[in-house]
């Protein structure tokens, strides 16, 4: 058994950041006896090349997602570019290395899998690298790496690991890591009651969801859902423009309930019918453990968010609505089956 664990995400959104949570409780749980660690090595000792980096990302996906997604996959086969992206988090997780001494380090987010790969080689008293991947059909610069295990949420995904030269038996799959609490159902009328008074729960709900950043076409979505006599619950993450945008239509919509960054994510879905969201690996796993219909608005955000897309059609685990007059019909249609 491990005594030391380093769970390493780094916080591009919150989805890496969620499942590195959620491991760690599986880890607290398990083995109760063994001391974890989650360290965002994004946030972690933030000088200005991290800030210069969260600024360059979310500003390419926002404005040049077309741009972002073509580097995203033509940098991905170019081998000199791996020391490049992982050597800011190298230096930070060596150090926390020497501080904290895990024998065990388990990667959310494939920078720090490469971080994790190079330290191993250094020091002995890590017994393995691990990696827990946070999308369902994406394995770009993962397949790549050569750790110890892969966890993986899909067969489907192992499958293309393998064509993609990762050896077979390192593979595992494993469900997608998420928090207890959403594995805990909620009592609809207390939650209500808790989050607003106004808060309805015998009206249909909607949960409309953009990431930690509150990326999407948000605007867009409340302008079709205001058509329809539901309430409609928005988190805007840490987008607080747009959070005072659409705080100021709850005069002409007062069914409209508008929050910001949350960490009850769980509740909101126990009272939710529907929910309107951006792809996200974590965002899916969560809606698919609570039983929540979801429906995924076009474009996904550039990367894997594509893949998870296409995976979630195949499966017909979410419904796919391009436009939004697609929506429309998609959410009067799951209206009225929810009055028969």
């Amino acid at each position: 058994m491990y005594k030391k664990i380093l769970i390493a995400t780094i916080g591009y959104g919150s989805g890496h950041n969620m499942a590195a949570k959620a491991l760690a409780e599986a880890f607290h749980l398990k083995h109760p006896g063994s001391e974890v660690r989650v360290v965002d090595f994004l946030a972690h000792n933030e000088g200005l090349w991290d800030r210069a980096n969260r600024v360059f990302y979310f500003f390419a996906i926002r404005y040049v997602p077309g741009v972002y997604h073509f580097f995203y996959r033509w940098l991905s086969d170019k081998k000199w570019v791996e020391p490049l992206l992982c050597h800011p988090y190298l230096k930070k997780m060596e150090r926390v290395v020497n501080g904290f001494s895990p024998d065990l380090i388990i990667s959310t987010h494939v920078f720090c899998a490469m971080a994790s790969s190079e330290l191993k080689a250094r020091y002995p008293s890590i017994k393995a690298v691990h990696g827990a991947l946070t999308d369902f059909m994406d394995d770009t610069y993962w397949n790549r790496l050569r750790l110890d295990r892969f966890f993986v949420a899909t067969g489907e995904l192992k499958e293309l690991m393998v064509m993609n030269g990762v050896p077979e038996e390192s593979i595992d799959v494993a469900p997608f890591p998420v928090r207890q609490v959403f594995y805990k159902k909620g009592n609809r009328d207390d939650i209500c009651r808790k989050i607003d008074s106004n808060l309805r729960p015998d009206i249909y709900t909607v949960l409309v969801l953009g990431g930690g950043e509150g990326l999407g076409r948000i605007e867009d979505v409340v302008g079709v859902l205001k058509e329809f006599p539901i309430q409609c619950l928005i988190v805007t993450g840490r987008n607080e423009r747009l959070r005072n945008k659409l705080t100021r239509l709850k005069q002409d919509y007062p069914r409209l309930f508008v929050l910001g960054y949350i960490d009850n994510m769980h509740e909101l879905m126990d009272i939710s019918d529907l929910c309107v969201t951006k792809p996200g690996g974590a965002t899916v796993a969560e809606c698919l453990v609570k039983g929540l219909p979801m429906i995924a608005c076009r474009p996904p955000l550039p990367g894997p968010e594509t893949e998870n897309m296409t995976f979630l059609s195949s499966k017909n685990l979410a419904e796919l609505c391009p436009t939004m007059d697609s929506l429309r019909e998609a959410v009067r249609k799951r209206i009225d089956d929810k009055k028969i």
